[in-house]
């Protein structure tokens, strides 16, 4: 039983490319801390798991939803739908199912798809956010995330875990290890 756990995790771990979690965990690691730094400045903790998601697609998904148009739009466009919708229905059950259905709406239409905005666009009515909320601790998360992607993408130009093309941050490849 054990020799099949073994075999298992050294299957996995082998499958997944050490230089692609490297250079994944390295972006995250940078990333989350930098917003949690800053978020416990601004005491804005409820939109880390959010930011987190966030972080989790930008360095380890190959997906579309790695564009930094879909992260930053998808963001964005999810605070100021939850932050709307708070202003003008305040927080209940329902209010938080606008906001997400509402940013989920705009995320579509505008081709900014983003999961994690969800999370954004209902911490926003929980927490009874005003139009600030989408400047301090959104967009400084997202600018953090983005810069924490630039540096990682400058550290591995000689070693090439990301993936070439693409948007050029984010973009990594489980299956290739160049």
């Amino acid at each position: 039983m054990i020799n099949q756990i073994i075999k298992r995790v050294s299957y996995l771990i082998k499958r997944a490319k050490p230089g692609y979690l490297m250079v994944a965990a390295l972006g995250t690691f940078l990333g989350i801390s930098s917003i949690t730094y800053f978020g416990y400045q601004y005491e804005a903790a409820l939109l880390f798991p959010s930011l987190a998601s966030s972080a989790i697609v930008l360095f380890a998904s190959p997906v579309s939803m790695t564009k930094v148009k879909c992260i930053v739009g998808g963001q964005l466009l999810s605070a100021l739908a939850g932050v709307t919708v708070y202003q003008f229905l305040g927080t209940t059950w329902w209010s938080v199912s606008i906001s997400v259905t509402i940013a989920m709406v705009l995320m579509d239409i505008t081709d900014t798809l983003h999961p994690p905005g969800g999370a954004t666009a209902f911490v926003a009515v929980i927490s009874k956010q005003n139009y600030a909320f989408v400047l301090k601790p959104v967009s400084l998360g997202l600018g953090i995330l983005i810069l924490s992607a630039l540096v990682v993408r400058f550290l591995d130009l000689k070693r090439g875990y990301l993936k070439e093309g693409g948007i050029g941050v984010g973009k990594f490849s489980r299956t290739e290890d160049r």
